[in-house]
């Protein structure tokens, strides 16, 4: 299986768009989406091409093929715009590789810390496993002291900690950032991750 992941959207119509343009540049079968899809939130500025009724009838034609979590700038009555569901704190992909499985946590970022003992325990993660994160707006791959390795896609439309607006893939060996120009930001290969 192949995911194009977006995060941070924010309302941005234009920047929507362009990272939509990869799920068949990049053949994919499913979009994931890590949250804040519509609203702008109080500590961000409205960007400029903010057009929320547009951003969700785009998102509209991906329908069967989205896996969705709520982020903290999402409300109950975004989801009355939506004919899919983004409502779940977290969810999961599991990703068959060689002779294992890799665990993906999938969630906003806004409501987990998964580098501490306690709360790394209680999300059931554990050394190598993947989480799949948005929030901070800032793209990268971030290895926990835990072992648990946090991917960031950054924000398609406000990039933030001096990183580009961009976009992440997931396939079958690995998982690679991208800026919304295509250019290649960073790259996590699964046979890189530490077995648990």
């Amino acid at each position: 299986m192949r995911y194009l992941i977006l995060s941070d959207i924010h309302g941005g119509n234009y920047e929507l768009k362009e990272a939509l343009s990869y799920f068949g540049k990049l053949k994919c079968d499913f979009l994931i989406l890590l949250g804040d899809l519509l609203n702008h939130g109080p500590r961000n500025r409205v960007p400029g091409d903010y057009d929320p009724m547009e951003v969700a009838p785009q998102l509209e034609q991906y329908k069967e093929r989205i896996i969705a979590v709520r982020g903290n700038c999402d409300s109950e009555v975004d989801q009355m715009v939506f004919p899919f569901p983004c409502t779940a704190p977290y969810g999961w992909v599991l990703v068959p590789f060689e002779d294992r499985v890799i665990r993906v946590l999938l969630t906003h970022g806004h409501l987990y810390r998964y580098s501490s003992d306690d709360e790394r325990e209680r999300m059931g993660l554990r050394r190598g496993d993947i989480v799949l994160s948005g929030h901070t707006h800032v793209s990268g791959i971030f290895t926990m002291p835990s072992g648990v390795v946090n991917v960031n896609p950054g924000s398609t439309t406000i990039p933030k900690g001096g990183t580009k607006a961009g976009f992440g893939f997931m396939d079958e060996r690995g998982i690679q950032l991208f800026a919304l120009d295509g250019s290649s930001v960073a790259e996590l290969a699964f046979s890189s991750l530490p077995r648990p």
